[in-house]
């Protein structure tokens, strides 16, 4: 399959897609020249806004089992290392899709379609991720986006740094954080149960602040009763909303390799996930795995994790 890029342009924003992923890989606004997503470089992180499918987060050993049988699987799934199918486009929208294939047999032993729909907004863009179940037996699965916004971004102020930046919940109620080991997996209880939940602890309710030199290691939430998360510039008041409405949990997440928290390499997560990582105590069986989605033949799950702009 050949590998090919993309871009859509409204009056307001260009947005650039590659079929590897089916990602987005750039949105800029026209007037200012304002590159709202992460843009590189590679040796920082390789992705820009990958669709995680079929699960999301850490998987132990990089394996799990079906019936005794091994399949392979890297963090955060194998849609994003996969090349999608252009399926159709316009000047401000695309349609991609990724199914069963030689490529998937080691990965994801059944058989699927994911379709990603992008739409350009006058406000943003809307982004969404539909899995249908094209096998004859039910299906099980996770599904999220890992969108990375720029922070700073490239038309802020000299001197503007991640400390003038900040995560809003939408409703400012208090947070309840998701426990997660050092290696990133789900903390149990004594008796086995999980997740294991907190008070986040946030100064002030639904507002999750961002340090200078980073946000470091991913912050997870559930008890999700915000309708979008935002990254808001304090400055200048201007916010990016993501759609959480419905979602089970958020993770947020900053790459600090590379960025030094000025400018240029920075970024920062807003990703709203149906799953979840592996337990830390996992036997790896996809049967076991926590918060999985189950459609039976010819159903289809949607997640919208589209995104919103207000200057």
């Amino acid at each position: 399959m050949e590998r090919m890029e993309i871009t859509l342009k409204n009056d307001t924003y260009e947005a650039v897609f590659r079929t590897l992923g089916g990602e987005l890989i750039a949105f800029r606004e026209l007037a200012t020249g304002t590159k709202y997503i992460f843009e590189g470089p590679d040796s920082v992180w390789k992705f820009r806004a990958p669709i995680l499918f079929p699960h999301v987060g850490r998987i132990a050993d990089g394996f799990y089992t079906v019936a005794g049988k091994e399949y392979h699987l890297a963090n955060n799934g194998m849609s994003r290392d996969l090349e999608h199918t252009l399926v159709s486009r316009t000047d401000t929208t695309a349609d991609f899709e990724l199914t069963e294939s030689a490529a998937t047999a080691d990965k994801y032993p059944w058989k699927f379609s994911l379709r990603t729909h992008y739409a350009l907004r006058t406000d943003g863009l809307t982004f969404t991720a539909t899995v249908t179940n094209t096998d004859s037996v039910p299906i099980k699965f996770s599904l999220g986006s890992h969108t990375a916004f720029a922070c700073p971004r490239n038309t802020d102020p000299a001197g503007t740094t991640n400390a003038d930046y900040q995560y809003e919940f939408e409703g400012g109620k208090p947070l309840t954080n998701v426990v997660l080991t050092d290696s990133v997996r789900l903390k149990v209880d004594s008796a086995g149960n999980t997740p294991v939940t907190r008070p986040y602890g946030e100064a002030q309710p639904g507002i999750v602040p961002i340090g200078a030199a980073g946000f470091g290691d991913g912050h997870f939430f559930t008890d999700i009763t915000s309708g979008w998360v935002g990254l808001r510039n304090k400055n200048d008041g201007s916010l990016i909303k993501v759609n959480t409405k419905g979602y089970p949990f958020v993770m947020l997440w900053q790459n600090g390799r590379g960025a030094d928290g000025t400018g240029g390499n920075g970024f920062n997560c807003i990703e709203p996930w149906y799953g979840a990582p592996d337990r830390e105590d996992t036997d790896h069986s996809w049967e076991k795995k926590p918060a999985l989605i189950t459609l039976a033949p010819g159903e289809s799950f949607t997640a919208d994790q589209s995104f919103t702009i207000e200057r």
